[in-house]
């Protein structure tokens, strides 16, 4: 994709540090790892021995350390489910400045199949739906529910649109198609 969007900008740096974080949560996971090998052998604790404050210190260590490394990693999959959200957004502006023209309402009719962004344009969430109707100003499409829960969505909101088969990303294709 175009790295010179301010999207596709962010969503680069939200991988670096998912990256960075997941290398930090592997580090720690072997040093925590690393600290149990005192109790490698099995052997308990024995109250009394002289060893044993520096056995307790020992596993308290480790045991801290396990912590901090599950914390780290649960850090970084929330990272990495940051960073491929911003990807998503950042196909979807993509595809959005990759358009010739804008969708217009010549360009649908009724049993064409879309591809439509939903809700906010912060968030990459689509869905696909069958054309009802072409209006003015938005398509009427068939929410599945026999009417009542038909959506609207405006023609800034298309993704694609298949009819008979082909796939078009770019309105200005069929410009060039007719």
């Amino acid at each position: 994709m175009n790295a010179n969007t301010p999207e596709q900008r962010e969503a680069d740096r939200l991988a670096l540090i998912a990256d960075e974080l997941e290398g930090k949560a592997q580090q720690q996971s072997d040093n925590a790892s690393s600290m149990y090998g005192r109790f490698a052998g099995g052997q308990p604790l024995l109250v009394g021995h002289h060893s044993y404050r520096s056995a307790v210190r020992d596993r308290d260590r480790a045991d801290n350390a396990t912590r901090r490394a599950i914390e780290t990693h649960e850090e970084a999959k929330r990272a990495r489910a940051k960073a491929n959200q911003a990807q998503a957004l950042a196909d979807l502006a993509a595809v959005e400045a990759n358009r010739g023209r804008d969708w217009q309402r010549s360009d649908f009719r009724p049993g064409d199949v879309v591809v439509v962004r939903d809700f906010r344009r912060d968030m990459a969430v689509t869905s696909t739906y069958a054309v009802k109707r072409a209006n003015v100003k938005t398509l009427t499409l068939d929410g599945g529910g026999g009417g009542w829960d038909d959506p609207k969505r405006t023609y800034d909101r298309v993704l694609s649109r298949t009819r008979d088969g082909v796939t078009v990303c770019d309105p200005a294709q069929l410009d060039t198609d007719s």
